[in-house]
């Protein structure tokens, strides 16, 4: 399966387009979505034109990693909101009211509730989904701090976006744009739009509210997902309602990545008729205007509970027309009364539970679904910082070393959630992904257990053991902190602590600590860490994304921030010159194989990243009420509810008659 596009002339009439980061530009804040990428806690069409002769741009970055989200970090203030008003969700053209500061109900203190919110609607009707601690229930402004739940529901059912990856099928699939094309030297954009597009107000969906928000970012520096619009992108016109163009600053042939909902998400189209008439600075943005199949409905913050109602009047019900009538996200509870609300199908699906639990509930429980297939699209790995004054650190012999006191098997069978295989590659093991493979590199740099190997090449490395079997280096003692923003006992944890103990094992005095999470990425940004237990993102369509940001000019010295990537300081001169060729390569020539190529095997020779695992999800659903979920024979779609696809997931759920 190539994770292609070919849509000129697309159809979008097809039921099985039913059947996956953050924003597919780089400019994802890392602590926006840190929590978003860590273990789950129980708690396009037309391929542009081939380049004539297409100047140097840098590329645009990857996006952010994403795996089951924890809370949204919650605001200072601690009033309680009021609920949003069913009526005026109803009607989606209300006047929108003033921005008001971010708030969580005063009665919920920062842990899972004991039980469950009841749904107050038909339970034969209603789609419920159990999800991480909510905190923000008064807004739905995607483009500032704390301005949206995310994973509530809202991302899954009532926005969409232009385009979608779907990561399980292997391929882009067309939404509410048609198409993308380039002019030959890649300094022109044109999207092409789904001319039945409307909104839920049921006004039209035009290349007016697409021009105006991509302005609308471009222009205000404070608004978040907007770092590589402002980099890229000169001027956007809107010749006629269904088409956008684009004039690039440089040639890039990857700008069209912002437009695909890849990991979690991509860019958001917002309404003009509404947005133009506000500060989108602090607009909240209730009920929000999008172009989804399930309007907001309302919110009990009490509860913890966001309830979307299915729109009458949406727009591509031809196409997709979702049976459930409302879809329900609520926080889970406690795993106790989360195990048994799932046994009573008081919920149809859940982040709440590990593996274990899964199987455990399986075993008694007949209506309960097991999905394990999925890859989540960044495996996990190891991060020693490159920067020169960390002296041994910044040699590839001891990033190697590292390597080679990873015991990938023990750690895929034993350590993750289930078992998952080794990685081999610096991205997920998607089918999509196998064109950028080559067996013959592979081969050549295997990433093997070999601890006798790694001590070899700490000491050709000038880390040799003395008497007392303790290494030193220009004689001083060599003691390492291993970061991981996981808590302790969590997977990424457990890895870092594993690689800990192989090195005292050799003479290396390594310590593994949990940061929380804004520590964490603070930590990362300034370069102030020796090692990091983390995901490896980057690779969600070509390798590129993921060597552009390791480019030397993103480096910065230990103590100024990292605001381009780079984090781990890394600089080679052989392995910069040709990413940054690949900046200007269009992907989608196979006569630019053998340049990624090239770079795969610089990539090795440094390992300034080091691939440990595969990451795979298992997810648990139930069909009392509901069938038509994606299973290990029909993984049709991201199943993964807080990514934006699993819209189409809920769009292929049926009923099962259950009163």
């Amino acid at each position: 399966m190539e994770l292609s596009a070919r849509t000129a002339g697309a159809r979008l009439n097809r039921r099985r387009l039913l059947k996956t980061a953050a924003f597919a530009a780089g400019s994802l804040a890392s602590t926006a979505f840190l929590a978003a990428c860590s273990t789950p806690a129980p708690t396009a069409t037309t391929a542009p034109a081939k380049p004539t002769e297409a100047p140097k741009p840098a590329a645009t970055t990857a996006p952010a990693a994403t795996t089951a989200p924890a809370a949204t970090s919650a605001p200072a203030a601690a009033t309680k909101p009021a609920a949003a008003s069913p009526a005026a969700a109803a009607t989606g053209g209300a006047t929108p009211a003033a921005a008001a500061a971010p708030t969580k109900p005063a009665s919920t203190a920062n842990v899972q509730p004991e039980k469950g919110s009841i749904a107050p609607t038909p339970r034969n009707q209603t789609l419920i989904v159990d999800q991480s601690l909510f905190t923000i229930f008064d807004g739905f402004n995607p483009y500032i701090p704390n301005g949206e739940q995310y994973q509530a529901g809202f991302q899954q059912s009532c926005k969409e976006h232009l385009f979608y990856a779907n990561y399980a099928a292997g391929k882009i699939e067309p939404w509410l744009a048609q198409s993308w094309s380039y002019n030959p030297t890649f300094t022109e954009l044109t999207l092409k739009l789904n001319p039945k597009v409307k909104w839920n107000d049921d006004k039209p969906f035009t290349s007016a509210d697409v021009k105006f928000t991509l302005e609308m970012i471009q222009k205000n520096t404070a608004l978040l997902y907007g770092a590589d619009i402002r980099k890229f992108m000169d001027k956007v016109t809107a010749p006629d309602p269904q088409t956008v163009v684009v004039t690039l600053k440089t040639a890039n042939p990857r700008f069209h990545y912002i437009f695909i909902c890849g990991i979690v998400r991509g860019f958001e189209t917002v309404p003009e008729h509404v947005w133009g008439k506000v500060d989108p600075t602090t607009f909240r943005d209730n009920p929000p205007v999008r172009t989804g199949p399930y309007k907001l409905d309302r919110v009990i913050p009490d509860q913890l509970m966001f309830i979307w109602k299915k729109n009458p009047n949406y727009w591509n019900k031809d196409v997709m027309d979702p049976k459930p009538e409302y879809v329900v996200y609520r926080s889970a509870p406690v795993v106790d009364s989360a195990v048994e609300e799932f046994k009573r199908a008081q919920t149809d699906l859940t982040t709440s539970f590990d593996y274990a639990h899964m199987k455990q509930i399986k075993d008694s429980y007949p209506n309960a679904l097991i999905e394990t297939a999925f890859r989540d699209p960044c495996p996990r790995a190891i991060w020693p910082n490159s920067d020169p004054s960390k002296g041994l650190l910044a040699d590839p012999r001891v990033h190697w070393a590292l390597s080679y006191l990873m015991d990938r098997k023990k750690i895929g069978d034993s350590v993750w959630l289930i078992q998952t295989p080794p990685a081999q590659y610096p991205w997920a093991d998607y089918k999509s992904n196998a064109r950028w493979e080559n067996k013959e590199i592979a081969d050549q740099y295997a990433l093997t257990y070999n601890p006798q190997k790694a001590a070899q090449l700490l000491d050709e490395a000038g880390a040799k053991a003395g008497p007392d079997g303790k290494r030193t280096f220009q004689g001083k003692p060599i003691s390492w902190e291993i970061s991981t923003p996981a808590v302790v006992g969590n997977p990424e944890y457990q890895i870092g602590d594993l690689l800990a103990q192989e090195l005292k094992k050799l003479g290396i005095d390594a310590t593994t600590r949990s940061y929380q999470s804004a520590i964490f990425t603070q930590k990362r940004n300034n370069g102030d860490f020796d090692i990091i237990s983390y995901w490896l993102c980057g690779v969600s369509f070509d390798p590129n994304q993921l060597y552009t940001t390791l480019e030397a000019d993103k480096a910065v010295p230990i103590g100024q921030t990292a605001v381009q990537g780079n984090e781990v300081r890394f600089m080679d001169k052989e392995f910069n010159d040709v990413a940054v060729k690949l900046d200007s390569a269009d992907p989608t020539d196979p006569k630019n194989k053998d340049l990624f190529d090239k770079a795969l095997g610089l990539f090795y020779k440094n390992l300034p990243a080091i691939p440990i695992i595969q990451t795979t999800y298992p997810s648990l659903s139930n069909t009392t009420y509901w069938t038509g979920w994606p299973t290990d024979d029909n993984l049709y779609q991201v199943p993964l509810n807080w990514w934006g696809q699993f819209l189409f997931v809920i769009g292929n759920l049926k009923p099962t008659g259950k009163s």
